[in-house]
């Protein structure tokens, strides 16, 4: 390995600490409350270090996000990339999503409050990339909700609107399950969710097939009420 591999090894990892530790004090702290210094002191490095790295506190939250956002929607084109049955592949993509969730469920507020901030802030950069996100994902949906209706599993229906409005869907249970103190099973709301829909757009033979499993899902639901 030479030299120069050598040091960008060494800076990718520098650059990979601060924003872990960036991820523990803004979920720790909040965005605006979190200092640099605070997140140099969690990192155990100086704070001008950290600025080798991220000009601005902004910055370094937007870096918090790419990271996050990379790497779903590189699991989520990996997962579709799997399957080449297209009910295979839907029920592989909300597994994944639900696996995202699941997993970063400790540092909600922060995706929560990157969003607020992307509506708030001059820089475009945050919204824009939320958007960018969302249209990869919204790509995604609309490629899947046409193969099922290639396959006669779902009737005819505007594909483009229900990725839409698909996304929607999945922010707001993630975000009901956070509010309601992760009372119960992210996966059996998601579950219920996709048997809602699935009822509603299902072709009447493909509804025939999938009958039992559906019905058990709605029957089933997901809320335990409080004794």
């Amino acid at each position: 390995m030479s030299k120069q591999q050598e040091s960008n090894e060494r800076r990718d990892a520098k650059r990979e600490l601060i924003v872990k530790s960036a991820i523990h004090i803004f979920g720790q702290k909040g965005f605006h409350a979190a200092k640099i210094q605070d997140i140099a002191d969690f990192a155990s490095i100086g704070k001008g270090t950290v600025y080798e790295y991220f000009s601005t506190k902004d910055e370094l939250f937007l870096a918090v996000y790419d990271k996050w956002m990379d790497e779903f929607e590189a699991q989520m084109t990996a997962s579709a990339e799997q399957h080449t049955n297209p009910v295979s592949k839907a029920d592989a993509l909300i597994d994944t999503a639900i696996d995202f969730y699941e997993t970063h469920a400790q540092y909600a507020s922060i995706l929560l409050e990157f969003w607020a901030h992307a509506l708030r802030s001059e820089d475009t950069h945050f919204l824009e990339r939320i958007r960018e996100m969302k249209q990869t994902l919204a790509n995604l949906g609309e490629q899947v909700t046409r193969q099922l209706q290639s396959v006669k599993a779902f009737t005819d229906v505007d594909a483009v609107s229900f990725s839409r409005l698909e996304l929607g869907i999945s922010d707001g249970i993630f975000l009901q399950w956070i509010l309601d103190g992760k009372a119960y099973s992210l996966r059996d709301a998601y579950k219920f969710r996709q048997s809602v829909i699935g009822a509603g757009l299902m072709t009447p033979a493909f509804r025939k097939v999938m009958s039992l499993k559906t019905k058990k899902h709605l029957k089933k639901g997901f809320w335990k009420r409080p004794e």
